[in-house]
């Protein structure tokens, strides 16, 4: 039974890492794009400051979601 845990763990683990490889950059077009000013004013500035706050945090998340993945593998002992 061990087995079939870590073995669902580890698929588990790896899929997330692969979705944070996928998502990790998605934000970032939107980001370049407001570092340039492409959309400028008080309006822009708030964006601007959410998509960077918004950035920071699906990183956060997508490194916290792989990592906990990794510690719960990491916990179940190999089946000899």
């Amino acid at each position: 039974m061990v087995d079939l845990d870590r073995e669902a763990i580890r698929a588990v683990a790896q899929r997330l890492q692969r979705l944070s490889d996928d998502h990790w950059c998605a934000l970032d077009p939107s980001c370049r794009f407001m570092a340039n000013d492409a959309w400028v004013g008080p309006a822009g500035s708030r964006f601007g400051t959410q998509v960077h706050a918004d950035q920071r945090e699906l990183r956060a998340v997508l490194t916290q979601a792989v990592h906990s993945a990794h510690q719960k593998l990491a916990s179940i002992p190999d089946q000899p």
